[in-house]
């Protein structure tokens, strides 16, 4: 007769193997007819702008630009100049089946720019995608039978937290502020280059909505009124209330990965040249993880009925645990002339290797770092390195590791008298993925026992490595039976080698 299971399901979303592109874009550029010759590149900077994700059919669908700026020296005019143009992309990807949603996280690894002729130049891009697909899940327990007590069933159960991934999904917002140079900074004549980047520094759910903060961190390469260049960094914080789960009540952790879509950075109106207007759009995919207690019924017999038990395997959905390396870098450029000051200087990553030993994960990241100064005669210099930064951390001899993010944090340049001297640390954000498992019930039939003759008390020694449970159930009778019979309260009396009295069911 099959028997009536009580089973638990829990609804949610299970992360695929993250997927890494990599992309190259090309392009040939005309010079503007405003702009004059360029006799020389100084730098190129690039910043990905992702305007548009949507998965559909079994594909991630993705495309944007790049927009570059361009610092050069012209024929026929004095100063550093800028130019900015952009370079779309188009991407895809193929999904697992199922999948329902994906993050898409893109960076560009390094950009290239050469002069074809003062009035053209060719540029190359170099673009890494990653890609985490999610797809709908159910997980299904049993920890209760209906007529537990009629058949005469006993159980051992065993309780676990698992880690339920309630939503996914995009969320897009818009950040502005109008930022004021100090008192003791030039004003503005004209702004040349502006960098952003972002970071989360905090993002938690208040019942159905998502608490993000982060800070935008702006770099503007500028010259002044006078003539002079000069360079302005500020840290510029930001909150944002989003939609989370509306259909969820619980308090669940939150993990962001932020892209920007667009940005537009000037210097304000109708200002004296201190103020410069800020205003980024921002898309930040969500992921809401609970936590829940499940129950598992991973053995079971019957003291007056033989049963037919199928067990299988349940996976238990488990967080990934994630944890910061932090790898101090000092690297010397060696200008061959006098420096007078550094503009700015920056880093940007390409693949990042990650290589499992014992309870150890090497990780090795290439890394393009740039240089931007003034020689002794204010002329503007560059100078580029591509360097490998290896770190170390602790890993999990049977759980898959990976890099979910890396980068540069603040960088200090000293002026020596050999060039200059960058010192910065990188952080590598590590990935530690575990998928424990344990049986638990899924069917149960039970029959008549066949009846036979049995001796009603069987006095044994209890062996190495029993447990009361097993003596209990290889005589059909119960736990509480046994200490009973025995005198005993509890079983943290019962040592190996111990003679029970084991009162057998008829």
């Amino acid at each position: 007769m099959e028997l009536e299971l009580q089973k638990e399901r829990f609804e949610g979303y299970r992360p695929g193997t993250p997927l890494t592109l990599t992309d190259e874009e090309t392009a040939e550029t005309v010079v503007p007819d405003y702009a004059p010759d360029i006799a020389r590149i100084v730098e190129v900077n690039a910043c990905l702008l992702l305007r548009s994700r949507a998965v559909a059919d079994g594909k991630l669908t993705a495309s944007g630009s790049v927009k570059l700026t361009l610092l050069y020296l012209a024929e026929d005019a004095q100063g550093l100049r800028s130019m900015e143009y952009a370079i779309p992309f188009e991407q895809s990807a193929s999904l697992p089946d199922g999948c329902e949603d994906a993050a898409l996280e893109g960076r560009v690894c390094g950009a290239e720019a050469r002069l074809l002729n003062p009035r053209k130049l060719f540029t190359r891009l170099s673009i890494e995608w990653r890609v985490t697909p999610y797809c709908r899940a159910v997980l299904t327990t049993c920890g209760e039978i209906a007529e537990q007590e009629r058949y005469a069933i006993q159980m051992l159960c065993e309780k676990h937290e698992v880690s339920l991934i309630r939503s996914v999904g995009e969320r897009n917002f818009t950040f502005a502020e109008e930022l004021t140079l100090p008192g003791g900074r030039d004003a503005i004549g004209e702004l040349l280059c502006s960098r952003v980047k972002l970071r989360v520094t905090e993002a938690k759910s208040l019942g159905s909505k998502v608490v993000l903060k982060g800070v935008a961190c702006l770099s503007l390469l500028y010259t002044s009124e006078s003539g002079r260049l000069c360079s302005y960094s500020e840290e510029l914080p930001f909150s944002q209330i989003l939609d989370g789960a509306p259909d969820e009540d619980g308090e669940a952790s939150v993990s962001v990965a932020l892209n920007l879509s667009d940005s537009e950075i000037h210097t304000a109106e109708g200002g004296d040249g201190r103020a410069v207007s800020v205003k980024l759009l921002l898309s930040a995919f969500l992921v809401l993880r609970e936590q829940e207690s499940v129950c598992c019924i991973t053995d079971l017999y019957s003291t007056a009925y033989d049963l037919d038990a199928q067990m299988e395997r349940v996976e238990l959905w488990q967080a990934p645990e994630v944890t910061t390396v932090t790898e101090s870098v000092r690297e010397q450029f060696d200008t061959g002339t006098e420096v007078k000051c550094v503009l700015s200087a920056d880093v940007c990553f390409g693949s990042v290797n990650v290589r499992q030993e014992g309870g150890r994960a090497i990780l090795r990241a290439a890394a393009t770092v740039s240089l931007l100064y003034l020689d002794e005669s204010d002329a503007p210099l560059a100078q580029e390195r591509r360097i490998d930064v290896t770190a170390e951390g602790a890993a999990d001899g049977e759980a898959q590791a990976c890099v979910e993010n890396v980068c540069a944090g603040d960088i200090t340049a000293n002026v020596n008298s050999n060039g200059v001297e960058l010192r910065f640390p990188v952080e590598f954000t590590l990935i530690s993925a575990t998928a424990p498992s344990c049986a638990c019930l899924a069917g149960l039939s039970a029959e008549e026992a066949a009846g036979g003759c049995a001796s009603s008390l069987v006095l044994r020694a209890l062996q190495e490595g029993e447990t009361l449970w097993d003596i209990a159930k290889q005589y059909r009778t119960t736990a509480e039976d046994i200490l009973a019979a025995n005198e005993l309260t509890d079983g943290s009396a019962l040592t190996v080698g111990r003679m029970l009295l084991i009162p057998r069911k008829r």
